[in-house]
């Protein structure tokens, strides 16, 4: 619980009173390595804080690929804002890449929070912006940078994930070709030691 109001707090610097408003509402949930939060076609009915453990949030292309577009590690919320805002089936799935737990809030009592407190409405907006900036991000990064260029963005922006999800991943996130992505890594090593 701590973490969760060093986090909130390091969002949006909120009284205790609002702090507290959010304690009864935590369900806690353990979700083993491999399984599925959320599934294409069901609806997002959470917003999820994560307390241990790394999902990534993909979806499946036309020709059965599966295309990581997101990586949510510790201590940080995660959810399918569209289908969580519309209550509409998602496109998308979130799966835990390792044994991983975590708080859930219900978009009822999420709605309820914003209602009651205009420091939740205004944290509520602040998350919004921020999963609108990373999925924009990323979009940007497959449109405007090469191959090279992404793998660089991702090092210095997110160097975690480089040990803790593998290659594979790695290179359906950046748009490339496993292989691709292990040529990049060796020329980027060789030019390096150069």
């Amino acid at each position: 619980m701590d973490h969760l109001k060093a986090v909130i707090n390091s969002i949006l610097p909120m009284p205790d009173q609002d702090l507290e408003r959010i304690v009864p509402l935590i369900n806690c949930i353990a979700v083993p390595k491999k399984s599925w939060l959320l599934q294409q076609g069901q609806v997002c009915k959470y917003v999820y804080f994560l307390t241990r453990g790394i999902f990534r949030m993909y979806y499946v292309d036309l020709e059965g690929n599966e295309i990581n577009c997101r990586f949510t590690t510790k201590n940080n919320f995660l959810v399918d804002f569209q289908s969580f805002l519309s209550q509409q089936q998602s496109r998308y799935y979130w799966q835990a890449m390792e044994d991983s737990e975590l708080m859930a809030f219900r978009y009822e009592d999420v709605q309820q929070l914003y209602l009651q407190s205009i420091s939740w409405e205004k944290f509520g907006r602040l998350i919004a912006e921020r999963v609108y900036q990373q999925l924009n991000e990323r979009i940007e990064m497959l449109q405007f940078l090469s191959p090279e260029k992404r793998y660089l963005h991702l090092m210095q922006t997110r160097p975690e994930l480089f040990s803790q999800v593998s290659q594979f991943h790695i290179a359906s996130y950046l748009g490339i070709k496993p292989e691709s992505l292990s040529r990049l890594r060796k020329r980027l090593s060789i030019n390096k030691r150069s």
